[in-house]
């Protein structure tokens, strides 16, 4: 069980042991419910992003939709904690959310979703033959820096000409992780800047290796990019070594303190906001990608992913520049 902050901040929240047990086992990449991550937007509950092959996907969850309800309970009053302790359950049990979609005919609906057991598989490479890597993270997790390292290492070897980091629906995670692979674009400069009442008090740095310096790279990004997805992709912005394309993200920069208590009860308390290394606002504000592409609903029957297809085109350009200049220098 978990109860509501009386702070008016619904990243604020206690946990009793058996949702703090819940919560842990989760971080670690493996737990029993529907795959969406869940987080606020504009006071209500909302979905940040699917996850990818998950119940939620498969059931035709979006990232944006508001759930209005759950198992006939409205969700007016609730925090994040409490909205993913009622849609957890069981495998096999059945949840029905009850969804708004605004940009649909019948706005709310209903969605019944048999959960099942949800194994996260954080990082992965979307093959390709034109030399260019297709990394995808869909989560900063406990196993993400050794899945990005092996992943990054294979593509090194074929010495790709460009790269695309793919952190649509990415809901976050662990901020460690995201400073480790921010790091692998700009080394060890700040990567995010940490503000409480209004003074900017830590910088933190990055920790990844520096190997991709230099590599053309184009960050994908949509609205269910949030958190420590978007303190990487708000780096790279900043420093300009990879250009955004996609969406608006969602806007989720604050910090929050997580303390275990003797009892096995835990309390996560909001202390602080995350600032891009320009000092950007992300919480509630979110980052306006370089090269804006809003997919359609044909484009999705389609199959078409022409958010993708953009960020090859840049990385192709960039490609030509390159071999053009250098013809010219010779």
């Amino acid at each position: 069980m978990l109860f509501r902050s009386g702070l008016k901040d619904p990243y604020t929240t206690f946990f009793d042991p058996k949702a703090a047990e819940d919560f842990q086992i989760s971080l670690n990449g493996k737990f029993s419910g529907i795959g969406a991550e869940i987080g606020m937007k504009e006071g209500r509950v909302s979905i940040i992003a699917p996850l990818p092959d998950t119940p939620a996907d498969k059931a035709g969850l979006k990232a944006g939709d508001v759930i209005v309800s759950v198992d006939g309970e409205e969700t007016n009053d609730w925090n994040i904690e409490q909205a993913v302790t009622k849609i957890r359950g069981e495998k096999g049990t059945q949840v029905t959310l009850g969804i708004f979609r605004a940009d649909k005919e019948a706005p709310v609906f209903e969605v019944p979703i048999t959960r099942d057991e949800i194994k996260l598989i954080s990082v992965r490479e979307v093959p390709r033959d034109d030399g260019i890597a297709h990394i995808v993270i869909s989560s900063f997790n406990a196993d993400t820096r050794e899945s990005f390292n092996k992943i990054l290492d294979q593509a090194l070897v074929k010495d790709p000409k460009g790269i695309v980091l793919d952190l649509r629906n990415d809901p976050g995670g662990f901020l460690e992780v995201a400073l480790y692979v921010a790091g692998e674009w700009v080394g060890d400069k700040v990567v995010v800047k940490e503000r409480r009442q209004g003074v900017i008090f830590n910088e933190l740095k990055g920790t990844g290796k520096h190997r991709l310096q230099g590599i053309p790279t184009v960050v994908l990004v949509n609205k269910g990019s949030a958190s420590a997805s978007e303190i990487v992709a708000g780096a790279l912005q900043d420093y300009g070594v990879a250009t955004l394309v996609g969406t608006q993200t969602f806007g989720k920069g604050s910090v929050q303190d997580y303390v275990n208590l003797e009892d096995g009860s835990a309390v996560k308390i909001t202390i602080a906001e995350w600032l891009t290394p320009k000092e950007r606002v992300i919480h509630e504000v979110g980052l306006t990608p370089d090269v804006i592409i809003e997919p359609t609903k044909e484009d999705y029957e389609k199959g078409k992913d022409i958010q993708l297809e953009e960020a090859i085109k840049i990385l192709s350009e960039a490609r030509s520049e390159e071999h053009t200049s250098e013809l010219q220098s010779h």
